[in-house]
């Protein structure tokens, strides 16, 4: 068919109709706010979980920074799905599958080990970009081509100056002296640091979810988003067949209901293992928490029918 012309500066309807896709996300209103739930609970366990914890390493870097970026991710998708954008939110979905599996991964054994790799993986990056600006460190070379204009003011300069001699007065000393020699090895062989995971042991994501039993959660869901993280998937975007080739939306609100059912399902299993680690005893009172305000919801079959909108070329 041919294509209409339209002014350069305004949406091509077909492919972007923002007050519709809001219109039909609308539909959906129980589903969002079942999200909207279970975000205000992880932001609660957060602190809940901390303050029962030993307050050491493992509670911060667990519940600080792995929870806390599963939450953010939750919370972006509630956002997306509001506006009708499920198809992005598959973005949210791999990470929180990726979240989820290295949660359990850091709690199932070694935690302490584990996260000691992760802290220090934090600790390089950092100092590396410190010494990005710091004349005369390999990282000033490295960088000088970016960072060479930088006008830095002398103070921030003796801030900066500093925390790099801290972060290396830290990883002089045990246990982080041995995992910082770890990183280093890799650091001098590509370039760059391998993923804490890695230097712990794992091969990949993938060898994380195997080692849990969650190869085929790992195959059928976190793979098939990578097409979508990466730009990749030519079946989610374009239909060929009967001589003619059409092209999906931007944005795909009839799909919400799938993101929602996945998405919780994650947060439920992360959120009983962050309960099982640190607030035993706890979870019962969630198992009915979710019988009792959650399950219907989660289950519940949509009858509106939303049929993609395509553009024929």
């Amino acid at each position: 068919m041919e294509i209409p012309i339209i002014k350069t500066d305004d949406a091509y309807k077909g492919l972007l109709e923002r007050d519709a896709a809001v219109g039909m996300a609308a539909h959906f209103k129980d589903a969002h706010d079942l999200l909207n739930e279970l975000v205000d609970y992880g932001t609660n366990l957060v602190v809940r979980a901390f303050d029962s914890s030993k307050r050491d390493l493992i509670a911060v870097c667990v519940l600080f920074v792995q929870l806390r970026q599963f939450l953010m991710h939750l919370d972006g998708i509630t956002i997306l799905l509001r506006n009708g954008s499920s198809g992005t939110a598959d973005l949210q979905l791999r990470s929180l599958l990726e979240g989820g599996h290295l949660i359990d991964w850091a709690l199932k054994k070694d935690a302490e080990a584990k996260v000691q790799h992760l802290y220090v993986a934090n600790l390089r990056r950092r100092r590396h970009w410190d010494n990005s600006v710091i004349s005369g460190t390999p990282e000033f070379t490295k960088h000088f081509d970016v960072t060479g204009g930088l006008k830095i003011a002398p103070e921030d300069l003796k801030d900066v100056t500093e925390e790099a001699m801290r972060i290396s007065s830290l990883l002089s000393k045990a246990p982080f002296d041995a995992i910082d020699a770890k990183f280093e090895q890799y650091y001098k062989q590509r370039g760059f640091d391998e993923a804490w995971y890695k230097v712990y042991g794992a091969a990949s994501i993938r060898s994380v979810a195997d080692e849990l039993g969650r190869l085929k959660e790992y195959t059928y869901i976190y793979s098939a988003l990578s097409g979508v993280t990466h730009g990749s998937d030519i079946w989610k975007n374009v239909f060929f067949g009967k001589g003619k080739i059409e092209i999906s939306p931007l944005r795909e609100p009839q799909y919400i209901p799938r993101v929602v059912q996945l998405a919780a399902t994650l947060a439920f299993w992360v959120f009983r293992l962050v309960l099982s680690q640190f607030r035993s005893g706890e979870e019962e009172n969630f198992d009915r928490k979710f019988v009792g305000e959650w399950r219907q919801r989660f289950w519940k079959k949509y009858e509106v029918q939303l049929v993609p909108q395509e553009i024929t070329i």
